[in-house]
């Protein structure tokens, strides 16, 4: 008998693509329903139901009680999350492999077959909002969301992924159950896991499950237009210990192939302790116990996103660092000592990460979303070893552009000036 494939994908009449890899060295498996449908596919009343109905999933079905699925879970041992971005809602377990029926189960149920208890709907409300409250209590979170919604001129891409507080308090039950039918597809959906895992015995699961549910709208939610970055300013006064300063950048979005010099370039800028920007602004002036930048990224458009946070005195003096270091970055590309670093760093993240069977579905199931296809480690790690200066040289200039920047400030006295852009 030949040995089984690793990776295998099965298309369901009907249903989700099914998505495994066998990984012959754990006993565990990680399992996760991933649902094309995120933030951006609401219109303004509905914002913040992609969001909702992801906390609603917890909160009972047809068969399960909320304490059924609490309990139930706890006595899998299993680690269950869910999350919603963007782009699509995922519903996610890692169990032992003998557990996984049972894990499937109650994925399922929980995911794809939820109820909404008028009083479980009103206490839930509550927890948002409270969770609404807390990003607008801690400073960082509040800049970057602010700037990431003033970088967009689409709202459906631009609003905050919980939606907006009275919004969310008004939301009518007939108006949740419109948005899902809309919304939430079988033919879309993706169902991806890793490790211990029998594809086949998981496919006639999934198939049987999906056999019984009603009939619902073939296809995908409609393609949302590419937003358009809209470069500027803003400023947030705030009574806060520290003042608060991000820009961003607009790139391509995760379906582009430039994506490994991105990577690269934001690495070397902000993206751990040997990145230009943490030595620069912590380790030789002291200016910010934090400095950093990441990439924020939808499968068709982006932020390169740089925060700090600084001593009200001295914002200026970070400001002119961080732009110095920009424009240096932008200019000159990077050495040949940081290339070889970035390859080596980026090449450890993916090796490291694919010891875990949750990083191993999580990946099957972005590259079937994004690339309609598995895409093995190999590739990737081939890819991330053709990187050349030029490459990311050309990714800095192309980017790091001051004049298509958004800027933020969130503290307790902002001068204009300092929004402005660079200085002299």
């Amino acid at each position: 008998m030949p040995p089984k494939k690793a990776f295998q994908c099965s298309i369901l009449p009907g249903g989700p693509a099914v998505v495994t890899e066998r990984m012959p060295a754990v006993r565990t498996v990680s399992l996760g329903v991933w649902i094309p449908a995120g933030s951006r596919h609401e219109t303004r009343a509905q914002e913040g139901m992609a969001h909702f109905w992801e906390h609603m999933a917890f909160k009972g079905t047809a068969a399960r009680t909320a304490r059924q699925i609490a309990l139930e879970l706890d006595l899998l041992g299993g680690l269950a999350d869910a999350y919603t971005s963007r782009e699509h809602t995922c519903f996610s377990i890692r169990v032992a492999a003998d557990h996984l029926p049972v894990a499937w189960d109650i994925l399922a149920d929980i995911a794809l077959a939820p109820c909404l208890p008028p009083e479980e709907m009103e206490r839930e409300k509550d927890v948002i909002l409270q969770e609404i409250g807390m990003v607008e209590d801690t400073p960082d979170d509040k800049l970057l969301e602010s700037l990431w919604e003033a970088a967009w001129d689409d709202r459906a891409a631009g609003h905050p992924i919980t939606g907006p507080a009275e919004g969310v308090a008004a939301f009518f039950e007939a108006d949740l159950w419109d948005w899902r039918a809309a919304n939430y597809r079988p033919g879309s959906m993706v169902v991806a896991a890793a490790g211990a895992v029998d594809h086949a015995a998981l496919a006639d699961m999934i198939a049987r499950f999906f056999a019984g549910l009603p009939p619902a709208p073939v296809g995908s939610p409609e393609t949302a237009p590419v937003p358009a970055f809209r470069p500027g300013s803003l400023s947030l006064a705030r009574e806060v210990e520290q003042t608060h300063v991000a820009m961003a950048f607009p790139v391509p979005g995760n379906a582009d192939p430039g994506r490994f010099a991105r990577a690269a370039l934001c690495t070397i800028l902000g993206g751990n302790m040997s990145s230009r920007l943490f030595q620069e602004v912590r380790e030789k002036r002291g200016l910010a116990y934090a400095v950093g930048s990441d990439l924020n990224t939808m499968a068709d458009a982006g932020l390169l996103e740089i925060h700090a946070a600084v001593d009200p005195g001295r914002v200026e003096e970070l400001l002119d660092v961080v732009r110095r270091e920009l424009a240096a970055m932008a200019a000159g590309g990077v050495t040949r000592q940081e290339l070889e670093h970035v390859r080596e760093h980026l090449r450890g993240l993916l090796l490291l990460g694919a010891e875990s069977t949750e990083n191993r579905m999580v990946r099957l199931a972005k590259n079937h979303l994004l690339f309609g296809r598995h895409v093995p480690l190999s590739e990737t790690a081939a890819k991330i070893a053709r990187l050349s200066r030029d490459e990311i040289g050309q990714a800095a200039a192309a980017i790091l552009d001051p004049v298509r920047a958004v800027v933020g400030i969130l503290g307790p006295q902002i001068d204009p000036a300092w929004l402005e852009g660079p200085t002299a």
